[in-house]
């Protein structure tokens, strides 16, 4: 009995244990989120969506409906996440949110207000039999002629205008509609069937009528939104719709290079003929000198946040392309990655924005670049590339980092994509007639990687020259991350992202051995060229390091907190790293230094 009593004690202590953990884990997300950390506010609703949602079913009586008002109250609570002063009072202050999410959409006659069903308006003396419910046309005179009697007897004459127009609109978006749709919007909205009795009429699945409200509810959406904006119908109706893939040929047979932003350019020139190596491609996009920390902890987003637009266009510029790009952020949709995005113009969820230019591409033959919120786990977001679409089916093929062969995405979801990057490739630029020989080639070569050297010196000495605006967004490059993650990892007060940091290590250790690959092959000579093997030497051991850390915290989905001991062990790797990544900076100086020395001598 004694050790029972013990043994309820010792459970009692440790639930009580977890519990703290749990909520002082809640108050330091909530915290990283009020600063402007995406992923910390991600992190925290992932933990309490379904409570939420659960919450918001139970008030409105509608799985629908609850799914509007989570999506609603989340948008609100990362809006005004700096208007919480009790940190330990988060999710109560996230339950009120929802609870006025849903009360405001019942307000006023329940669910009969803008989500009403249509039958709720028709006078209670209005008999079913005479509407057929199979005609459109049958229901929609039904309804106003019911919304008339009603608006008669209210003495409105403006209501009685309104309904009429509300009726006229949804006539002419419901022929947005396929007829099984239509069918199925009907039977729900109108003769207000549940999904079980709609799914034994069809038989189907439950889940499949379920997925064929939520798609005609997304496509009336963004019918309204074409007529409200006097937009032309999109091509490509009845009979013409195509189904077109770019062949994805081979490139990188051997694990796939960590930087999916350089990983994806290099499948894309693959795609259209123009194969170039990793370790090129990472040596002059400069990715393979690059690293970047968020100064509030080790979450990933540091190595996202740098200049797409001008990093892209100044890539393809060097290894000779044009490219076209289409960006944008959307409106009242929480964006993860602000810091990058932040000076991206604001656009809208419209088809006829964003499918176009993927379709041009891809019916050119040549795929597009894509980022992708929705990509598999353990990944958060990463970049990709569509190489075809599907007009029948409103779907896009496109490569994932953990299927090898590849993913889908709706049309929707990359509409409603709140980040908005897409880039195709365009002509290849003209060479003058004297930059084909073999001479001027080499050159251009040697000036190339010189470029790329001066680059990785004054990143590494002096950081990013890239900032976000948005001040509570601050991150450290160069040779300081290595302080800065050092420092989070010693912080008692910062409990150090595991995740981020398992694909921290695991994306530079890779970019440091491609580091040391690119410069054991520039095209230098005598001193400068031995220089250059010492550097690499250096940057080998340095990623060396950073593979011991991939081990100590490999790159997978965990919860698991980083224990002191492990925090320690982790920072004598970056110290390591840092010491022989210092010393490649040295020698890559040297170089100059040398050239500087020989071009005195000449003089």
């Amino acid at each position: 009995m004694v050790f029972e009593a013990e043994d309820k004690a010792f459970a009692a202590n440790k639930v009580v244990s977890i519990g703290r953990v749990s909520f002082d884990r809640d108050q330091s997300l909530v915290e990283r989120a009020q600063q402007g950390d995406t992923e910390a506010f991600g992190e925290l609703i992932e933990q309490h969506r379904e409570k939420a949602r659960s919450l918001a079913e139970r008030l409105t009586g509608d799985p629908h409906m609850a799914d509007d008002v989570v999506q609603d109250a989340l948008i609100r609570a990362f809006m005004h996440m700096g208007t919480l002063v009790d940190k330990s009072r988060f999710l109560a202050w996230f339950y009120r949110i929802v609870r006025n999410q849903a009360n405001k959409r019942l307000r006023r006659g329940g669910p009969h207000r803008k989500e009403r069903p249509f039958v709720s308006i028709s006078s209670p003396e209005t008999k079913d039999s005479q509407v057929d419910w199979e005609d459109l046309d049958s229901i929609l005179y039904h309804l106003a002629r019911t919304a008339t009697d009603a608006a008669m007897r209210e003495q409105d004459p403006a209501e009685h205008l309104l309904r009429k127009e509300i009726y006229e609109t949804i006539h002419a978006l419901l022929h947005c509609l396929n007829r099984k749709e239509r069918d199925i919007f009907k039977a729900y909205f109108f003769r207000q069937l549940s999904p079980d009795e709609i799914a034994a009429m069809y038989r189907m699945t439950t889940g499949s009528i379920y997925t064929y409200i939520h798609r005609s509810r997304q496509k009336l959406r963004k019918e309204h939104i074409r007529v409200s904006f006097l937009l032309p119908e999109k091509k490509g109706g009845s009979g013409l719709s195509t189904n077109k893939q770019v062949e994805m040929r081979p490139w990188q047979i051997d694990a796939p290079v960590m930087s999916t932003f350089v990983h994806s350019i290099g499948r894309m020139l693959a795609s259209v003929g123009d194969r170039w190596e990793a370790t090129e491609l990472m040596g002059l996009s400069t990715f393979a000198f690059r690293m970047k920390l968020s100064d509030k902890t080790t979450f990933a987003d540091g190595i996202y946040v740098f200049d797409w637009r001008a990093t892209l266009r100044e890539l393809m510029r060097e290894i000779g392309y044009e490219i076209s790009m289409l960006c944008g952020q959307l409106a009242d949709s929480p964006i993860p990655l602000l810091g990058a995005v932040e000076r991206f113009p604001i656009v809208l969820p419209i088809e006829e924005a964003v499918l176009p230019f993927i379709r041009r591409h891809i019916d050119a033959g040549k795929p597009v670049l894509y980022f992708d919120t929705i990509v598999t786990r353990p990944y958060v977001y990463e970049w990709s590339v569509i190489y075809g679409y599907n007009d029948r089916l409103r779907v896009v093929h496109l490569t994932d980092p953990i299927r090898p062969e590849g993913n889908t995405l709706s049309y929707d979801d990359v509409i409603n994509n709140p980040v908005r990057f897409l880039a195709g490739i365009g002509n290849k630029l003209k060479l003058t007639a004297g930059e084909t020989t073999k001479r001027l080639r080499e050159i251009a070569a040697r000036e190339q990687a010189l470029r790329t050297i001066r680059f990785a010196i004054t990143y590494a000495k002096h950081g990013c020259d890239y900032r976000p605006r948005t001040s509570y967004l601050n991150y450290t490059s160069g040779l300081a991350a290595y302080d800065r993650w050092i420092g989070h990892l010693r912080n008692p007060h910062i409990a150090p992202n595991r995740y981020g940091m398992g694909q921290l290590s695991a994306v530079y250790a890779d970019a440091k051995r491609y580091a040391a690959l690119y410069l054991r092959g520039v095209p230098l000579e005598e001193e400068e060229k031995r220089l250059a093997l010492l550097a690499s030497e250096a940057y080998e051991q340095a990623a060396g390091a950073m593979a011991e850390l991939c081990k100590l915290v490999p790159f997978i989905q965990t919860s698991e907190i980083l224990s002191p001991d492990m925090r320690e062990v982790s920072v004598e790797q970056l110290e390591k790293a840092k010491a022989f990544e210092s010393a490649a900076v040295g020698y890559l100086e040297n170089i100059f230094a040398v050239m500087a020395e020989e071009e005195g001598s000449r003089q």
